[in-house]
């Protein structure tokens, strides 16, 4: 007859158990780091520039851990130990540092700096999200977190640009309720080119007149926008397989063409973490604009 879950010979074993999985779970932690900085060292051989922010790697890591994930345990708790992980072992360390937008929660945006970024890079708050903009363009290695918000007080992303800071990720990655670090923010960087074929490709466009009021019949997303006595300014999201054409076209089937539209970055599409894991994002199942 087995031992009642009461005994203590049940609770030394579990303990025992425990103990044998944490002494596991650390050294394949610093097998992982290992692994990491020989892939660095590779990298630099090669003379590659190491990047010290990698959207696309960290959304592929993230998509393998929610397909994988079975259990009542909260994906969210899994996806802060990964992170933890990843952080540790990423290019982020002292001598680079994250702007904060000034304008938003504090607490919120610190909760989502370390959450995502780890202990280790400093965290410097600005005055707003321009200022934000203009640091991770001045820097080398910088980056930037940005509050996302339905209506802003200036069109910030105007200072957004190929040869400087872009748009490169949307937090929270695993959207679910109630879940830590819950800020909606966009991270912004620089990359060595436009990014190639988002998941999701971000806009900025402006028009003289009104906001055309069908884009979310056409599959455009407003993330914000700015209303002035000159017209609107509007961040948008779409995408990725369109061609910038396609999109005009959108706006124009919507209401109304910008005046200008620009691409100025893009993102890994957002897991949602309430769903079937089997639902996580399949960029070639992405729809056009119809």
């Amino acid at each position: 007859m087995p031992p009642s879950p009461d005994s203590g010979a049940s609770r030394e074993t579990a303990r025992a158990r425990i103990d044998d999985i944490d002494a596991r779970i650390h050294e394949a932690v610093l097998e992982r780091n290992q692994a990491a900085e020989q892939l660095r060292a590779l990298q630099s051989e090669a003379g590659l520039v190491e990047k010290v922010f990698d959207p696309d790697r960290d959304a592929e890591v993230m998509r393998h851990l929610a397909e994988r994930h079975h259990s009542d345990l909260p994906l969210t708790t899994m996806e802060a130990v990964w992170r933890s992980i990843l952080s540790a072992g990423s290019g982020l360390s002292k001598e680079n540092a994250v702007h904060l937008d000034g304008t938003a929660d504090l607490v919120g945006m610190l909760d989502l700096a370390r959450y995502y970024f780890g202990f280790s890079v400093e965290l410097v708050p600005g005055s707003d999200a321009a200022d934000v903009a203009g640091a991770v363009t001045d820097s080398a290695s910088d980056i930037g977190l940005v509050a996302l918000s339905d209506r802003t007080d200036l069109p910030w992303w105007r200072g957004l640009s190929d040869s400087g800071a872009q748009i490169r990720a949307r937090l929270p990655f695993v959207v679910m309720e109630e879940r830590p670090a819950d800020l909606p923010a966009l991270v912004l960087a620089k990359s060595d080119s436009m990014i190639d074929k988002p998941d999701i490709a971000v806009y900025d466009a402006r028009w003289s007149d009104r906001l055309p009021g069908r884009l979310m019949d056409q599959g455009i997303e407003v993330l914000s926008f700015y209303r002035s006595a000159n017209g609107v300014d509007a961040l948008l999201a779409v995408s990725g397989d369109l061609p910038e054409d396609a999109v005009l076209a959108a706006c124009l089937e919507a209401g109304a063409a910008p005046d200008v539209l620009r691409c100025i970055g893009g993102y890994a599409a957002p897991i949602d973490g309430g769903s079937d894991p089997e639902d996580v994002f399949d960029p070639a199942e992405n729809g056009d604009l119809g």
